[in-house]
């Protein structure tokens, strides 16, 4: 028996909401140090990325500054409340965020993109089952935006948030791979 989502959000972002400084940062090293493994990381010329913004969330912004510097086009999401949907917005350079709805780092100057030019999606989760099934923080904006990309959907998350089973919702997406410190799960076929 699976337990519910909100339990298992609470009691992952109880351990994540523990972690240090030190740790987060270690961790987020080797996820990117796996991620770099890709071969469709390496090969994807517009990258669409969370800016790590909640409390010890994997960190994004090495793996941008990365991305930056590498010439990639870098695309991040932007909260559009009323509509309750995300907008996506090249970023050139990292000073252009600033902390916006919900407390997410966003840019201050928003240059839209057609989604369909997205080559990867890098998706924040606070659980993930080994199919893929995700959990975020229940406001389905990820959803919505998931479910309209044909490209690769790639969770980073810390191996404790690897969890035996999520029961999805009508409309949650999975992800096509999970990337931890210690492995990549490839979720097709699972």
């Amino acid at each position: 028996m699976s337990k519910d989502k909100q339990s298992i959000r609470r009691e992952i972002l109880s351990i994540r909401n523990s972690l240090s400084r030190d740790e987060v940062n270690e961790r987020s090293k080797l996820i990117f140090e796996n991620l770099k493994k890709l071969s469709f990381f390496a090969s994807a010329d517009v990258i669409h990325t969370y800016v790590s913004s909640k409390k010890n969330e994997v960190d994004t912004v090495e793996i941008i500054r990365y991305l930056l510097s590498s010439g990639k086009k870098v695309i991040v999401p932007v909260v559009n409340k009323e509509r309750k949907v995300l907008l996506h917005s090249r970023l050139e350079s990292l000073s252009e965020l600033k902390p916006s709805t919900f407390g997410i780092l966003e840019p201050g100057v928003i240059r839209e993109v057609d989604i369909a030019k997205i080559d990867l999606v890098l998706v924040p989760a606070v659980a993930v089952d080994r199919r893929g099934n995700r959990i975020g923080f229940g406001g389905g904006y990820y959803d919505k935006f998931l479910n309209q990309v044909k490209c690769p959907k790639v969770a980073l998350v810390y191996d404790f948030q690897v969890v035996d089973e999520i029961t999805p919702s009508p409309g949650d997406v999975p992800v096509d791979f999970i990337v931890t410190e210690s492995e990549i799960i490839s979720c097709a076929g699972t």
